[in-house]
């Protein structure tokens, strides 16, 4: 398969339409619901490492990806930096509602981008949003949602490389232009005491699986439930997965989702993935299978496309599904996040509910300034784009690890 390219996709790119009214109006909305549901956190300290960089400098953030929430705190941040944010955004979202959800990202400042796929359109669009000044540029390095809020996931250098670029292009007029690259971190905590709602909610799940109720620790339990919704997957996708061939639940959760992919490429001739990773495998199909989609007119093969693209939602699902995050720190944060993945997988759920009235602590990192980096970039771009990568990627883990002891 050929790598895709965006302009011969058949989605078109969706540009950002911001609207400052519009903007401003979301801000105080998002305000006065993340002080009822998800207080926020954020030190003047911090907020002014945003605020004291220079006028009309380029500006990417890059937070972790942790919750669904996270583009709101984004929105929050822009509130109080006075800073205008312009992000990007998964091309399917703007389909959403029947395209209103499209009108509402284009004028809140998003422009679309197609996952997997190598989008031309919207890495010069971003490269342009940085080289302007005026705004900064909103990109999540983790591509997805994890819902593994304290360990940072592998992080793509699509950040880094779209800085880099607008500071090579925009010298070129300017010579002493600067940009930058802010690290984010986005912690969410539970600040009472929810034991008695993990309790319930786990109960909940066991009898829905024909489960025992176990008098067993929240862990145990989460375990128990996540065996029997793994094993009902491979039964459901017929997945040639013997669970008795794995020593480990890991192990088996990775032979289902590469059975997955592999089910979906046996389905397409056509289709094969040169990515490394099982979830950047997912992306690519992901992409080719939404472009024939768009291009399909005949209802049946556009409903057999559509299970594939399910099977492949269902890969980057489990890459979250990870049961050494629980068991290795029992936390009542990372117990919920866990039970919070079973509940969407077992009732077909979006956004589960979360427990209760929850924290959202945020860090802003010291800036990553693209300048000093102009001349490893000409002499080797790719190791440059990986060693700042990986370097944005242990900044946030780091300052991710300093929230969670300050929360003991």
């Amino acid at each position: 398969m050929t790598q895709t390219n965006s302009n011969e996709n058949s989605r078109p790119f969706i540009p950002e339409k911001p609207s400052e009214a519009f903007i401003r109006a979301a801000q105080e909305v998002v305000h006065a619901q993340l002080q009822h549901q998800t207080p926020v956190y954020l030190s003047d300290q911090d907020l002014n490492k945003l605020k004291e960089l220079p006028k009309q400098s380029g500006l990417i953030l890059a937070p972790n990806h942790a919750d669904e929430t996270d583009p709101r705190l984004c929105l929050e941040i822009s509130r109080l930096s006075g800073r205008r944010l312009i992000s990007m955004c998964n091309r399917e979202a703007f389909d959403e509602l029947f395209g209103l959800a499209g009108y509402v990202l284009q004028r809140l400042g998003h422009f679309s981008v197609e996952r997997g796929a190598h989008d031309t359109n919207a890495i010069e669009h971003a490269i342009e949003v940085v080289k302007r000044g005026s705004d900064g540029l909103v990109v999540f390095p983790e591509g997805e949602i994890f819902y593994l809020n304290e360990e940072i996931q592998p992080m793509h250098a699509g950040a880094i490389e779209i800085g880099m670029q607008a500071i090579q292009r925009r010298r070129a007029e300017d010579a002493s232009w600067q940009a930058f690259v802010m690290p984010v971190a986005i912690k969410y905590h539970y600040p009472e005491n929810i034991e008695s709602l993990l309790e319930r909610r786990l109960t909940r799940l066991e009898s829905h699986l024909l489960l025992p109720h176990l008098d067993a620790k929240p862990a145990v339990r989460l375990q128990a439930i996540q065996t029997k919704l793994l094993q009902k997957q491979i039964k459901e996708q017929e997945l040639p997965v013997d669970p008795a061939a794995f020593d480990t639940l890991l192990a088996e959760i990775k032979a289902a989702e590469s059975a997955l992919i592999a089910k979906v490429e046996a389905r397409h001739k056509d289709l094969s993935t040169y990515q490394k990773h099982l979830i950047d495998q997912a992306w690519q199909l992901e992409a080719e299978l939404r472009s024939d989609i768009a291009a399909s007119r005949d209802p049946a093969e556009k409903s057999s496309l559509e299970a594939d693209l399910d099977r492949l939602k269902e890969v980057a699902q489990l890459e979250s599904w990870d049961p050494q995050y629980y068991q290795s720190r029992q936390s009542q944060d990372r117990l919920a996040e866990a039970l919070l993945k079973m509940e969407r997988e077992l009732y077909h759920i979006h956004r589960p509910k979360q427990l209760t009235r929850r924290n959202a602590h945020i860090k802003l990192g010291e800036p990553i300034k693209l300048a000093d980096y102009l001349a490893d970039y000409d002499k080797d771009a790719k190791a440059l784009r990986h060693n700042l990568t990986q370097k944005l990627h242990d900044q946030i883990q780091g300052m991710i690890e300093e929230m969670v002891a300050g929360l003991q």
